[in-house]
Order: C-alpha cells, then structure tokens, then sequence
C-alpha cells in the first residue's frame, strides 16, 4: 500500500533555540565549521577576496595578443607527420595565402618586381618556414586564368598559437611593402588572428547583455536585492580569478580565446546555481528560528555539500575531456575546471561572509513592508504549481516515464545523422577579410591551396622511377574526386598526361605528388579520396597531407578516444553520486538519465544548425556539417549541469526520507522545495550560456543555443517530470544503500514508515 498524495505535505516544525542548538551541534562538520569562520570574519575574507580580485584584474588584462585559436586538429596522427614529411619540398598545408588582386595583369613589370619583393620579405622574416609565389616559382596555378591575380603561400613555424603571433605581426608589413598588389589575406593562421580578436570583442558585447538579464532574474526570483548581490559577487570573483589564472596558463601551454567566453558564461551560470541553492536552504533554517550564524552554518553542512558534489562532478566531466587529443577542447576543459573550482570555493567561503556584511538585508526582512510586491528567500524554496507537478506525475509514473523518454529519445535520434567538420573560415562573420578572402581563392583559382591533397614519397628518386611515378599519377587522376594531378613529370586529368614538364635532377631526396580535389575541402566526396588515395599502390613509402586528410585523422583520433572518454565520465560520475547518496538505483538513475540528457542536447545542435540552421550555417565545414569539438564540449557541460541539478534535489528527498520514510512523500517534498529554484538557476544559466548566442563567431553561436535549450529542457521534463516518475516506480528501493546511513536527529517529529 502506497503513501497518499494528501500525506506529502512539508511537517510543521515547533522546536526551541535550545533543542536547534543541540541538533545543529550534533550535525556540524568541516563545511559547518568553514562557514562559521567565514561569518565570523566576514570583513577580513571580503578585504582579501578585494585584494585578490584587483590582482587578478592586473594580470587579466597583462596577457597581450598571447590567447591562442588553434588546437582543433588531433595531433600526432598521420596527417600530422606527413605535413612535417612536406616542409622540406615546401609543399605544406600553407599557413597564410595572400591574395594579389591589382586589377591587371600580374605579369606586369612592376607588379612582378613587387611580387618577387615581399616574397623575399616573407621567407627572411622571423617565424617563416617557407614562402612562395607565383612571381617567385612560374607555377600555373597560383596565378588566375585571366592573368589578374596571383598567390603568395606562407608556412609559419611553431604551434598554432605561435603561428598566429607571426602571422599578427608579419602580415601588416607585407601589405605595406607591396600597396600596389592589395593583398588580401586568408589561411588558418590569420582565420586564428581575427577570430580570436572576433571573440574579444563578443566577449564584451556577451557580458553588456548578459548581465542585466541575469540581474532582473535574480531580483524576480529573490526578491530582495540584498540577496542578489552574493551570486553576482561569486560570479564575477570566479570569472575574474578564470581570466587571471588562464593568463598564467598561457605562458605554459595555448589558451583558445574561446576559453574567455565560456568561463564568464559558465562562472555566472555555476555560481548563481550554487549560490541560489545555498541561499533558500539559509532562508528556510531562518524561518524555522536559527540565528544567522547558525543558519549558515546548517546550510552549508547540507547544501553545501550538494555544492561540493556537484562540483566535483562537473570538474571530472570536463576533465574527461582530457582525453582527446585537441588543443582546442583541452583548453577548454582547463579552463572549465578552473571556473568550477572558483564558483565552489566562492560559494564555500565568500557567501557566509557576504550573508554576515548584509545582515538583515539578506533575509528578506523588507518582504514586511511590501508584502505584495516582494518575496523573501524563505518563500523562494517552495512553490506550490511544483508540487501539484509532482503529485500529478506521481499518480501516474508509467504514462509520464514513458512519455518523458519518448521525447529525449526522439530529441536525440537527429543525432544519427552527425557531420563532424573541422575548423574553418565559416566560423567567421560573412563579411570578415579571412572568410572573404578564402571564398574569392576558391572562386578565381581551380586548384585552390586547400583542396590540395600532397603525397609525399622521401625515398622515390623521380628520374630513376620516372616510369613508375607516371603510372601512379595516372591512375590517381583517374580516381573519383580528383580533378587535377601534379607531378615533376607533368600534369595528369582523367587518366593521362596533359601537360608535360621538364624533369631537372636535383640533391633532394624524394618527390612529390599532388591530388586536387573537385569537391569542397571537407566534403563526403573529398573524404573518399583520401582513402583511395592512401590506399593506392604507390612507387614507395608515401605519406599524404591536407586539410581533408588532417580531418579524416582527426575524426579516426576522436572516435578511438570517444569510447574512453564516455567511460570515464559516466563511470565517474556514477561513483560520485553513489559516494553522495549511498544509494546503487539512485547513481544509476542520475547516470542513464544523463545520458539521455547529452542525446538529446547533441540531437538539438544538429536539429537546430546542421539540419534546419535557424540561428545560420553550423560552424565550420560550410553548410551540413558542425565543428568537431562543439558536440564534445556541448555532452560534457550538458551532463554535467544535468548531474548538479540531480544531486540538488535527491539530497532534499534523501532528508526527508530520512526523517518520514515515505517514498512519495520524499519525492513531492523534493520537488516542491526545488522546482522554483530549479526554474531560476535555468533562466539564469540559458541566459548566461545564451549570452554566447549574440557572438559573431558561430562555433559561440552553437554552444549557447545548444546548452539554453538542454538546460531548461533538463529543468523542466528531466526534474519535473522523468526523476519523479522513475522514482516513484522504484519505491521505497531507491533508498537501499550500500552501507548503513548515518544516524541524523530528526528536526521534528518521527513520521511512520510506509507500510507498503
């Protein structure tokens, strides 16, 4: 026989100071103790944390030009070494293209005086490997068909971050040296150059929008602007300690600039959850008589360890990301973790020592005088449409379990049909230079730099097996995709030798052989010619390099990592929370929900910018295909907020079966005392990730439309409807736990236990 829904209702506590005292004695531990120091010295802790924030401040703004945009190709793969194989014979996927568009004739004497100039400006320049052009090498297809343009390739030496420093100081000098060729600029390193001076300037534009949402959900939802200050103030000391401590970090390794957006956008969302949480528990020990001290004290040996939990949690989702071999996503997940420690050790020490300056302010006590138009933190936990919520669900478990699935898993299905792209000039706003310039190469020249695909032969003489190399470059013309193929020997289309060139001995070593692609870079076409050009017989050992060939590694690298990487975090996270609720069905639950959760996130990106493109082009690869880091960074967050939010309210419905042993009781309670709370945090982490969405950068775009949508998808039918109706179909066996549960002094009277 199941507990009735009339039966669910939060007791009446009458209990005396002296009574609270001994309880709270009786709980108090290590989170209790660091509350009570901090309250009592409240001024000493918001002194240092003013100190530490201007010198975090002083070094935020010392980092320069140093924030990297690179990493977002899998190192040490094949493509990877065959690049360097190329350097040697100049043949390297170029780092920048300059684009000489006069207006005439190229050939011009004094445009090719030009043109051979700021060649030779370029390879004496520091960080240049190599640098050639039309002017300097007579090659038919770095200059247009009609004569009036011409290409300049750059190799840069160093790591993307590296690259994009010289290519930042090289480029304005050959544009000044050579005003009569207007140069145009594109390549990796210059997309790197103003998509990370594009993500500065979002970073502002993000913040001036984001903040005042973020202030007018905090006033609405507390009521008193008293208790709004303490999650702004913990958001930005966590976002200002995330800028100073990555400052420090790019001297060590690069730092995407994209890391600068996600931990403002993150930092605010986490504190304001950890925070709002923390602050209705402290309102609620108020209302039931402590002092403010105590109060705090009690919250933080609660809450405060949800917050604990759930940091640890979110840290080791984003540390799992560790595993992949992507500059871009490990910079990313630093400074995820970084941001997640600052939000909990603000929650932990600043929130006491704010709850002690403002006193009085912070409980509400103005609600008094304006009983209509204000609401105190005390009321801010308990929200009667909730629980009607969860009285409905409960009454019916099956019908909402299934209806509730039914949806994610319909949610995430689009999933299936996932195009992973590499980073590329797409990310960019349609009218910047690099993106601009990128389209007018592919446009004027029918064997553009990226479309190439270079197979590199050290230990092929071309002379000696000058026969040999003819028959492979034929039969790789003739393969499906390749338009155009390049040897020493000649040109070859369509199986034969169309255009022939005199073969000159040389000291070096090997040759090369170079495949144009008909299609775009990153298309279905291009990725099979790659394979069947590895897979063709060649006149020795070969290695093959290029944008396609670097994306098809980096996809092979992602999914041998996907499957370590999905261990890690679901196996993690399932001990974290079997620690925290010594309950196997309960970690199992959270667990295969979250799951759900990252399908149905993962299957909203695709939805949202791969299929329909409502908010533009996905980014990168042009159109049909989304950046291969976005979905990996996109699963982590999605489960790990999902995770926060379970561990927040199971912990309420753990106390109050605890102390009335009632199943259906312990989960209305849970979510009555939650569900406001729930719908602020939110709004409040949809507005601050959705504050990426105003970035002229898409792959921000995709991160914040996808983290709102899973965010209050997962507020919503994930708390309110999915938890209730699996733990009500579960009954009183969500509580088993793995060892005996700790003895805890009911804070009133014992309720019976539930007989069936």
């Amino acid at each position: 026989m199941t507990d009735r829904s009339t039966e669910v209702a939060a007791p009446q506590e009458t209990v005396n100071a002296k009574t609270r005292t001994v309880t709270v004695g009786r709980r108090a531990g290590l989170l209790d103790a660091v509350a009570r120091w901090s309250y009592q010295h409240c001024w000493w802790v918001l002194g240092s944390t003013a100190c530490l924030l201007t010198l975090c401040a002083v070094v935020g703004l010392s980092t320069g030009s140093r924030w990297s945009n690179g990493g977002y190709i899998a190192e040490d793969t094949a493509a990877w070494r065959a690049e360097t194989a190329a350097r040697p014979f100049a043949a390297s996927t170029p780092d920048l293209v300059l684009y000489a568009r006069p207006g005439r004739s190229v050939d011009a004497p004094d445009l090719a005086k030009q043109g051979r100039r700021v060649t030779e400006l370029a390879a004496r320049s520091p960080g240049v490997a190599v640098a050639l052009s039309y002017w300097s090498t007579g090659l038919g297809p770095l200059r247009t068909a009609d004569g009036h343009g011409a290409l300049l390739r750059i190799d840069l030496k160093g790591d993307d971050s590296e690259a994009a420093r010289t290519a930042r100081r090289l480029v304005p000098s050959l544009q000044a040296a050579a005003p009569g060729l207007k140069l145009a600029v594109s390549g990796s390193a210059w997309v790197n150059v103003t998509a990370t001076d594009q993500a500065q300037r979002d970073l502002l534009h993000s913040e001036l929008f984001n903040l005042p949402l973020v202030l007018m959900v905090l006033v609405l939802a507390f009521g008193s602007l008293g208790a709004v200050i303490v999650p702004m103030v913990i958001g930005a000391t966590a976002a200002m300690g995330a800028l100073a401590v990555l400052t420090v970090v790019t001297r060590l390794t690069p730092v995407s600039v994209f890391a600068l957006n996600l931990s403002c956008a993150l930092g605010f969302g986490l504190a304001v959850d950890y925070a709002l949480f923390t602050l209705a528990r402290y309102g609620e020990e108020r209302a039931r008589g402590l002092g403010a001290e105590e109060a705090v004290g009690r919250a933080m040996s609660t809450t405060g360890r949800a917050v604990v939990c759930c940091a640890l949690t979110m840290a080791w989702c984003m540390a799992a990301l560790l595993v992949f071999p992507l500059g871009l996503i490990r910079s990313l997940a630093i400074a995820s973790l970084v941001v997640v420690a600052l939000c909990a050790v603000g929650t932990l020490f600043l929130l006491p020592a704010l709850v002690a300056a403002l006193g009085a302010r912070i409980d509400g006590l103005t609600a008094a005088r304006r009983p209509r138009l204000r609401r105190s933190v005390t009321d801010l936990s308990v929200s009667p449409a909730w629980r009607r919520v969860a009285v409905t669900v409960t009454k019916r478990p099956v019908l909402w379990a299934v209806a509730g699935s039914v949806l994610l898993i319909g949610l995430a299905m689009p999933l299936s049909a996932l195009r992973p792209a590499l980073m590329d000039e797409t990310v960019l706003p349609p009218r910047a230079g690099a993106r601009t310039t990128a389209e007018a190469v592919r446009g004027d020249f029918p064997y553009s730099p990226d479309r190439q695909l270079t197979v590199v032969l050290p230990r092929t003489d071309p002379v000696v097996r000058a026969a040999e190399l003819d028959s492979y470059a034929r039969h790789l013309s003739a393969l499906r995709g390749a338009v155009r193929v390049s040897t020493a020997a000649g040109d070859y289309a369509g199986g034969r030798l169309v255009e022939v060139r005199r073969t000159e001995a040389t000291t070096m070593r090997g040759t090369l052989v170079v495949v144009f692609a008909e299609g775009p870079v990153q298309s279905r076409e291009t990725a099979g010619l790659v394979d069947a050009v590895r897979d063709a017989p060649a006149p020795g050992p070969a290695q093959v390099a290029g944008t396609a060939v670097h994306l098809a590694d980096t996809k092979r690298a992602v999914t041998a990592a996907l499957g370590w990487w999905a261990a890690l975090m679901l196996s993690g996270v399932f001990v974290m929370l079997l620690a925290f609720t010594r309950s196997l069905l309960i970690a199992l639950k959270a667990a295969v929900l979250g799951g759900l959760s990252i399908g149905a996130a993962l299957g909203l990106m695709v939805l949202l910018f791969q299929r329909w493109q409502l908010l533009g082009p996905p980014a990168g690869g042009g159109g049909g295909a989304l950046e291969i880091t976005m979905p990996l960074l996109a699963a982590a967050l999605a489960f790990g907020l999902c995770v926060d939010y379970e561990v927040f309210l199971v912990s309420r419905m753990a106390e109050e079966w605890r102390r009335t042993r009632r199943n259906t009781a312990s989960i209305v309670f849970g979510i009555e005392h939650t569900g406001r709370l729930f719908t602020a945090a939110a709004l409040v982490v949809a507005v601050s990730m959705g504050a990426l969405m105003v970035s002229q950068v898409s792959l921000l775009v995709v991160l914040g439309a996808t983290m709102t949508a899973v965010v209050v998808l997962d507020a919503t039918v994930v708390r309110g409807v999915l938890v209730p109706a699996v733990m009500q179909l579960a009954g009183r066996a969500n509580w088993r736990t793995l060892a005996p549960p700790r003895r805890a002094q009911p804070a009133g009277p014992a309720a019976g236990a539930e007989t069936g």
